[in-house]
């Protein structure tokens, strides 16, 4: 940080997950008051350290650091690229700060925004630090001071990072009383006796460290940052769930632990249904977020989404049985009848979706459905004979009914009667077609019939030959073979 030989200021605290406003309340209030309560130690630097050797640094038992990323007056810190890739690569947990001239809101969001555009390429694994305790902050009042850290904190919170408040301790007495963002106090003492939400305290500014070069800002740490600034999973925050991946925040589809979620703009978590830019349609998990993928039930309808978890209208074949999914029911699985465009009609099982083939009983009455689904009408030759089913209504018939300019008879089972037939104790004869033969003479098993015009068949009976009048009867004895 920037050396103030005539105050013991300087910097850093830590926010909360959760805030993003003035009157925000710390999800963890760490009280630092000596050594003893520390929970790691580290370094603040800037250009003004020099060259630093973060190799040597670490091997101390420094844990972390806060490097400083610049300011709008002297833009980039010289050092800041050598010493964040340094550290990082010395495995310190590694945040920024910003020495702040801003005076209004609006100046401290363009500083955020700066701060945002310049660690960019890098990793920033530790608080974000605004470092507020310039002469042109003394005659500002504590709202608009509120106002200003605010602004800058909030602009760093959206952005994914975790923001954090640097000032000594007397502003954090006086005008900062308010600050609701984790804090890091400067207080060159034994003991910080300031005590609310301290995270980070800046013990010393003639700390001694190998790898540094002469006196160097050393800190105790108080709060425990590593469930609230992970490299890679979820974290709730502000009653809704961000991701990280590589210490980012991400935003847009993240594929993570064999599934897929959706950030939106500001990062958060989406739940429930999702229509992308290409008008393709998701449904996402109320409980975690996660795809939905094969069938899901969904409000009450079931839809089948594809492994990218793509919404699908259509058929679609699943274990060898097919489904419905209806575009004009907004990709519902159909259930019951259905009708094509094509006029041909389907059933699909009312529980399960599937759909149906072959012969079926449906609320009582008989159909048959081909290989296809297709509801079949008309006669249809089966192994065990021909059946006939309505043409209108896809039934299969029983007794009388008429097909193509014929008169046919179907029995109880369904099946079309050929032959001799008896019906209501009336002789009938039908074709091989089934078709009732009418206004014929028969010649039946030996016996001879006339089929009326109704079809009804009588047996014609020879009559009793009787011999003329005046023959001589004819004797046995004539009338047997010769011996």
């Amino acid at each position: 940080m920037i050396r103030k030989l005539q105050t013991a200021g300087r910097r850093l605290c830590a926010l909360l997950t959760a805030a993003a406003v003035l009157a925000m309340t710390p999800g963890v209030s760490a009280q630092a008051v000596t050594a003893n309560g520390a929970i790691a130690r580290g370094i603040d630097v800037s250009k003004h350290n020099g060259a630093v050797n973060w190799g040597q640094v670490a091997g101390t038992g420094i844990n972390f650091t806060f490097i400083k990323v610049g300011s709008t007056k002297s833009g980039v810190d010289p050092q800041f690229a050598a010493n964040i890739t340094g550290a990082q690569a010395a495995g310190l947990r590694t945040g920024v700060y910003l020495y702040s001239y801003a005076v209004t809101p609006e100046q401290a969001a363009e500083e955020a925004r700066l701060v945002l555009q310049w660690i960019e390429p890098y990793t920033v694994n530790y608080p974000i630090v605004f470092d507020i305790e310039d002469k042109c902050h003394k005659n500002l009042s504590s709202q608009e001071l509120i106002d200003i850290i605010n602004a800058f904190c909030t602009a760093i919170d959206a952005a994914g990072y975790y923001p954090m408040v640097y000032s000594y301790k007397n502003m954090f007495t006086g005008k900062l009383s308010n600050v609701g963002w984790d804090k890091w106090v400067a207080q060159y003492d034994d003991a910080c006796d300031y005590n609310n939400n301290v995270c980070f305290w800046q013990y010393s500014s003639h700390g001694s460290v190998n790898g540094v070069g002469g006196r160097v800002d050393v800190n105790y740490q108080y709060k425990d940052y590593s469930q609230l600034i992970i490299p890679e999973g979820f974290i709730g925050h502000n009653g809704s769930v961000r991701f990280y991946r590589n210490w980012k925040m991400q935003k847009g589809w993240v594929d993570y632990n064999n599934t897929r979620y959706y950030l939106d703009g500001a990062g958060n978590l989406v739940s429930g249904w999702l229509t992308d830019a290409d008008g393709r349609i998701y449904y996402l998990s109320p409980q975690d977020g996660s795809i939905a993928r094969g069938q899901c039930a969904v409000d009450g309808a079931n839809y089948y989404f594809t492994a990218e978890g793509v919404k699908t209208a259509g058929w679609v074949v699943l274990e060898d049985k097919k489904y419905f999914y209806d575009p004009a029911g907004n990709g519902a699985m159909k259930t019951d009848w259905y009708s094509d465009e094509s006029g041909n009609f389907y059933f699909f099982d009312r529980a399960q979706g599937f759909m149906l083939t072959g012969a079926q009983v449906i609320d009582g009455a008989n159909y048959m459905f081909s290989p296809e689904g297709i509801r079949m009408s008309g006669m249809i030759a089966a192994a065990d004979g021909s059946y006939y089913y309505d043409p209108a209504s896809g039934q299969m018939v029983r007794g009388w009914f008429e097909t193509a300019g014929k008169t046919c008879f179907a029995d109880a089972a369904g099946h079309v009667v050929t032959g001799l037939y008896e019906i209501e104790k009336q002789l009938y004869f039908f074709d091989e077609t089934g078709a009732l033969i009418r206004n014929q003479t028969l010649e039946l098993n030996g016996k001879t019939y006339t089929s009326s015009p109704e079809g009804i068949l009588t047996e014609v009976i020879p009559a009793e030959v009787i011999p003329a009048e005046g023959a001589p009867e004819q004797s046995a004895a004539q009338t047997a073979p010769a011996a």
